[in-house]
């Protein structure tokens, strides 16, 4: 069956928040859940904000000691009541042995007392030291490569681990709901576990036993339920590698419903659990979201789970989460709903391998949903998403998209940072290498032996970015991933003949980090119905381009399609010269620590003089030359440049 997503028509809901959230009031991006309908687009709050992403640091985790080891099956039994976050618990993990030792350790918040630990049918005494560590002596030595279980018995009260809870509860209508959150760090607060981001766990089985008048659910397939009066248990079965923070749970009051979606890959089954009285208008986001399906399945490829299922569950969170095969989601929206399952490919089938790199989930994640604005709804919402985006980013002139410090919870998760200017970064590059290159590398990238259902850091992505195009991104990278803030731009243009339009581009830096950004920058020339775009590639601050040009334009647009992060731009025209006197342009004028002094000619003379006509400064420089003002007091100050054709004099303001 054709898709048909390229002339998806309007909802009327879409419509009315889009001409809300355009004038929603930024430099909110803490403080505010994304549960209001501003959150569903607009950039002042985080995509898929949760309660646990706002949280600042705590103590971190010390390092596991113990064997080294690979889970490749977890077996997890949890008794669960939304009445209380209470939990006994019962997991049997199957690892095998990556070094030599004696000993085994893994993560078990401290709250959580620990009944029972069985190894080869031997109950074991264990040490609890603090950090949350649960440390076992097995009694014997493993030895590499070898494969073998533990059994571990619990029961508590979960806490939080570096600020973050793992464990939820809260009513929805008089309803109680329970649901786990556990990335980055929550999830040794309701099961034993590694924390690790280089091993993902084979399979899993999650058993779920609850008081019968609710409904559980969990990661991958329902194989089992069985109710009796007072007890429902249920079994879910996952076979997909799995990452231990996209584990999740949930006990509630759910109404139930699957929808099939159609893809050219085959059928996706999606389980949906909605409340009761929510499941007719979550119903029809989730119906609406089936283009979102087909779309991704063009450009990324099939969806990684399709022989299981996807799905939706609501619960009273502020955002959504993007637990393998079933999302949570607080707010149903075409804006959180895209978003979340966008990370079936960036964040769950290849997952960052360090915090650092969360940009690899979060930034894919956000520039997907930017793709259905351009590619559905007849491209209407492209160029606010863009807009937003940019002023997101802008609203603030530091910080880089690398993440220099992970025990920070809410730096990892930046909105501005790990969402916002991920997704440009992710924008630009696709600029840079084209559209087929993109896609394409998109495609390998996630298809790449060892990255595909495994973990990437940033190098792999670029990489394969760099042997797809066959172009180098490393200056790009360090100014862009590494750097912090953006360029301000300052264009000046005149006719320099007939029929040759001269623009001089002027760069300034909003952070220190970066003392150039070397990007291409597209500008509209226009008048009347003879526009035509322009791509500079600057390489220094104040070129000069001289452009064949067919009309004398009326005005200049800068970067019309949206290309790059840039903010305060300004163009400013300037007289025709119209001879061979070389242009000679000075600015910033007013300035403050530094202005430079750009033409075409190739040397000058420049001399700078105070208001009673001291020297203060002399030099013989190519063009452009940079003056630094540091130390320089406010006032009036006169500037003379003398080339081979002519000596100009200009005034200079230090502010």
């Amino acid at each position: 069956m054709k898709s048909s997503f390229y002339n998806q028509s309007i909802p009327l809901h879409l419509f009315l928040f889009f001409s809300l959230v355009l004038n929603v009031s930024r430099g909110q991006l803490r403080g505010q859940e994304a549960g209001s309908l501003s959150s569903h687009f607009s950039t002042s709050v985080e995509f898929c904000a949760t309660t646990h992403k706002s949280v600042n640091k705590g103590t971190f985790l010390p390092q596991l000691p113990g064997v080294k080891n690979d889970i490749y099956f977890l077996n997890l039994h949890l008794q669960l009541n939304p009445f209380t976050n209470y939990i006994k618990g019962e997991a049997v993990i199957y690892f095998e042995t990556q070094s030599t030792g004696d000993t085994l350790a893994l993560y078990l918040h401290d709250n959580l007392d620990v009944a029972e630990v069985k190894f080869h049918n031997t109950i074991l005494s264990i040490l609890r030291p603090g950090g949350h560590l649960m440390v076992i002596p097995l009694g014997e030595i493993l030895q590499t490569g070898k494969k073998d279980s533990l059994y571990v018995r619990y029961e508590g009260i979960s806490g939080t681990i570096v600020g973050q809870k793992g464990v939820y509860t809260a009513t929805y209508n008089g309803k109680p709901y329970l649901w786990t959150l556990s990335e980055p760090y929550g999830s040794p607060t309701w099961w034993p576990s590694k924390l690790n981001l280089d091993d993902k766990i084979d399979s899993l089985l999650i058993t779920i036993s609850h008081p019968a008048v609710f409904r559980s659910a969990a990661n991958g397939m329902r194989i089992k339920e069985i109710r009796t009066d007072s007890v429902a248990t249920t079994v879910w079965k996952h076979r997909y590698p799995i990452v231990p923070y996209l584990i999740g749970v949930a006990v509630g009051i759910y109404a139930e419903y699957e929808e099939n979606i159609e893809t050219p890959a085959g059928n996706i089954k999606v389980l949906n659990f909605a409340y009761p009285e929510d499941s007719a208008s979550v119903r029809a986001e989730t119906n609406a979201l089936a283009p979102v399906y087909r779309l991704y399945d063009s450009l990324f490829g099939p969806y990684p789970f399709i022989n299981e299922r996807y799905g939706h569950l609501q619960c009273p969170m502020g955002g959504g989460m993007e637990h393998q095969t079933l999302t949570f989601v607080g707010p149903f929206s075409h804006h959180v709903l895209s978003h979340e399952f966008a990370h079936s490919w960036f964040g769950n089938k290849v997952t960052t391998g360090s915090w650092k790199d969360i940009w690899l989930n979060e930034g894919f994640a956000t520039y997907a949903t930017g793709l259905t604005y351009q590619y559905l709804f007849n491209g209407i919402y492209w160029e606010p998403w863009k807009k937003e985006t940019i002023l997101a980013v802008c609203s603030k002139p530091d910080g880089s998209v690398y993440v220099d410090d992970t025990t920070e919870v809410s730096r990892i998760f930046d909105a501005r940072l790990s969402y916002h200017k991920a997704a440009l970064l992710l924008h630009m590059i696709r600029w840079i290498i084209g559209d087929t290159a993109f896609f394409d590398a998109l495609r390998t990238y996630l298809g790449y032996p060892g990255l595909s259902y495994g973990f990437a850091r940033t190098d792999d992505l670029i990489g394969i970015f760099e042997e797809t195009s066959g172009k180098n991104l490393s200056g790009f990278m360090n100014q862009w991933f590494y750097g912090e803030g953006y360029p301000m731009y300052t264009l000046k243009w005149g006719m320099s003949a007939a029929d040759t339009l001269r623009i001089t581009l002027y760069q300034q830096t909003s952070h220190p980090s970066v003392s150039f950004f070397d990007i291409p920058v597209e500008i509209m020339a226009r008048k009347a119905q003879k526009d035509t775009l322009i791509t500079l590639y600057p390489s220094y601050n104040g070129q000069a381009f001289n452009i064949p040009i067919r009309f004398t334009p009326d005005s200049l647009l800068f970067d019309p399609r949206l290309r790059i992060i840039s903010a305060g731009n300004q163009i400013l025209g300037i007289e025709n010269t119209g001879s061979v006197t070389p242009n000679i342009e000075i600015y910033p004028n007013p300035a403050r620590s530094y202005t430079l002094v750009g033409g075409e000619a190739k040397t000058a003379a420049i001399a700078v003089y105070d208001n009673a006509g001291r020297l203060l400064w002399k030099q013989n420089r190519p063009l452009p030359a940079e003056i630094s003002l540091d130390g320089w007091s406010r006032g009036v100050y006169f500037i003379s440049i003398e080339t081979p054709e002519t000596t100009i004099k200009r005034k200079l303001i230090v502010q």
